[in-house]
């Protein structure tokens, strides 16, 4: 319901000292999440949805200690976190990637010339993607008065850049180290989340094409990084044998609706209590 920009909301929100247009922002990716996380199979779009939810409740977390809320305002983010992460630990084989993939060397391929087009094409926008990462941690740790500056346009609290640089250095680490298959579907994820965010919050403002297509380049860069991935690097996916029965997209559907209904019967009134 955060897409509604309901009053409740956006008082949270704004005693948080995000811009109202975040709320949009929130609702679309939670729509999203949730028709991820219900609908069957779809196990590498499960496992950006998962990262997704992670990285919203920590950041929500973060943002109450840094405008000096009390514990209790912890308690939501810390159990929604906690459902999520032992939702992701339980889902069913169908619903995950299952084990890595052996390296191309080690399946006998051959490593002809497409092969040496595809592994240069990975390096050059994964280490374009990693570069951007840690330059943007550096940046934000740092908190240099171009980012302030940038931040303060958008409309974001300046604590944001404590969040995104603690999120980011370790997004090109997993992009750049072996292994790992499994947290780099979450590295991935947050780096396009970063990225795709920069663009919407940009265009919510009214900036022109100069201020947004660099991080429209860069989600190109990361969804390019992910696309080509060597095997080493992916996890493969259980296939269960026959196409899935109506029933099974049917069933997450309805729920997906009794929960909006659901939401819009229980909205709360009047402001978040004092």
């Amino acid at each position: 319901m955060a897409s509604l920009r309901m009053q409740p909301f956006l008082g949270i929100i704004g005693h948080l000292g995000y811009p109202p247009y975040f709320m949009t922002i929130l609702g679309v990716c939670y729509a999203l999440a949730g028709f991820a996380l219900l609908a069957p199979r779809l196990p590498r779009l499960k496992e950006w949805a998962y990262a997704g939810l992670i990285f919203n409740y920590t950041g929500a977390a973060v943002s109450h200690l840094s405008v000096g809320d009390g514990a209790g305002t912890l308690i939501g983010p810390i159990f929604f976190a906690g459902l999520t992460l032992t939702s992701w630990a339980l889902r069913p084989s169908a619903r995950r990637d299952v084990t890595p993939l052996k390296p191309a060397t080690q399946m006998g391929s051959s490593r002809g010339r497409s092969y040496w087009i595809r592994t240069i094409a990975y390096w050059t926008f994964t280490l374009i993607a990693a570069e951007e990462m840690v330059a943007g941690s550096m940046w934000d740790l740092l908190g240099i008065e171009y980012v302030r500056a940038v931040l303060t346009h958008l409309g974001y609290p300046l604590y944001l850049l404590l969040i995104l640089g603690l999120w980011k250095l370790p997004c090109a680490v997993t992009m750049l180290v072996p292994g790992f298959p499994r947290l780099k579907q979450w590295a991935y994820a947050g780096a396009v989340f970063n990225y795709s965010g920069a663009v919407v919050s940009h265009l919510s403002v009214g900036d022109g094409v100069d201020k947004w297509v660099w991080p429209l380049i860069f989600v190109a860069f990361t969804l390019g990084s992910w696309a080509l991935r060597p095997p080493g690097r992916r996890l493969a996916v259980e296939r269960p044998t026959g196409s899935a029965r109506p029933v099974a997209w049917v069933i997450p559907l309805s729920l997906v609706v009794a929960f909006v209904i659901l939401s819009l019967l229980t909205l709360p009134k009047g402001p978040p209590p004092s």
